[in-house]
Parts: structure tokens; sequence; C-alpha cells
């Protein structure tokens, strides 16, 4: 719009601009408050206000790293402790194919493969945390967290399912399905109490 060799358009930007001040409800103002949360939301706002371009590299930056925030509080937490879906994603089934683990813009190889539409779509629950094991569905349907598929006690989530549940339809899947979670024993092992509970695939 500054760049607009249009004199009107030019005279519009600074009229919105000025009502900006005492008018909530226009343009400017809501991209002014767009810019709450980030480092630099002085400099961005003076200058928009102003009428002066914002260095568009910086901003991009900066939008990014107030995008990420959850991601860097996800790393301080367990996800068996905190049970957040944001968490168990970073934590354990995050890609860690490039860039810190949990990268949200690494996209994860089994997006690459020919598989069927149902396994495509069951994969991606499951990594989501938007599948039916029990440490989800007890949320919505009530009853107890702990597997029943095997006689462990444990806690029926992904750590446990890729891991530890004896359940015989349970091997079987992850010996069929064995490729698909290849991308993430890299995190997952580092949770696993020792290799000797470890059930291989």
């Amino acid at each position: 719009m500054l760049d607009s060799n249009s004199e009107t358009l030019r005279r519009v930007l600074k009229a919105d601009l000025h009502r900006a001040s005492f008018d909530s409800s226009c343009w400017s103002a809501q991209v002014s408050n767009a810019f709450n949360g980030l480092q630099g939301s002085a400099m961005f706002k003076q200058k928009m206000l102003r009428a002066t371009q914002v260095p568009m590299q910086e901003f991009i930056c900066d939008l990014r790293f107030r995008h990420l925030k959850v991601w860097r509080e996800a790393n301080f937490s367990c996800p068996r402790a905190v049970n957040k879906k944001a968490v168990t994603y970073h934590k354990w089934c995050g890609s860690s194919e490039s860039g810190p683990r949990g990268s949200p813009f690494s996209i994860p190889s089994y997006l690459y493969k020919d598989l069927d539409k149902h396994v495509l779509r069951n994969f991606s629950r499951f990594r989501l945390r938007a599948h039916h094991l029990r440490v989800e569905s007890c949320k919505w349907h009530g009853g107890s967290s702990i597997c029943d598929k095997c006689e462990c006690g444990e806690v029926q989530d992904e750590k446990h399912v890729l891991f530890f549940c004896k359940c015989v339809e349970v091997c079987e899947l992850r010996m069929r399905y064995r490729d698909l979670f290849e991308g993430m024993f890299k995190t997952l092992r580092v949770f696993a109490p020792s290799s000797s509970e470890f059930i291989p695939f």
C-alpha cells in the first residue's frame, strides 16, 4: 500500500491509521493488536502507525519464534506427568528427521509411503493422540486409563503399546507396521526404562 501509485489508496491507508487511535474496529488497530506477543511488538506497531515499512524478515522470524512457544514449553514436560497432546506429540511422536525433535516443519516419512488411506489416517491419529487408547478415551468416556489388553497395570498410552504391551493383537500390529515407527524409535527409546523390558519389533 505504501508503494502504490494510487493517491486514493495512500489516503485511505493514512485515514485508517489515524482512526486506529480511537476506533478498535478499524483494520490498522486490528493489525496492531496482532503484533502483541512478538519480541519486536513495539517497533512493528510504531512503524505501521507511522506508515513506514515493517522489516518483513525480522517480522517473519519473530512470528515463527512466537508460534514455536508451545514446543519450547513442551521441552520441559513429561507426557505421562502433564498428559497434554502437544507435549506427547513433541516428546514422543514428533518427527526427528530434520531439525529439532518435534519440529512442526518436517514432513513425516510415512506420508510419502504408498499406504491405504485408513492406515495413513490411523497412524496420523496415533501420532496426534486422536486415538482410542485408554489414556485418551478415559477423558471422554470415564473409567481407567490402565491397559485392558495385558496384565501389566500400566497406562495404555503410545509408549506402552509401542514397547511394552504383550497383547497378541498389539504385537502383530507392531510387526506388520514396524517400518512406520522406525523414525520414532530414537525419540521413544529414550523413555523406555530399560532395554530388557523392550519388546522388539
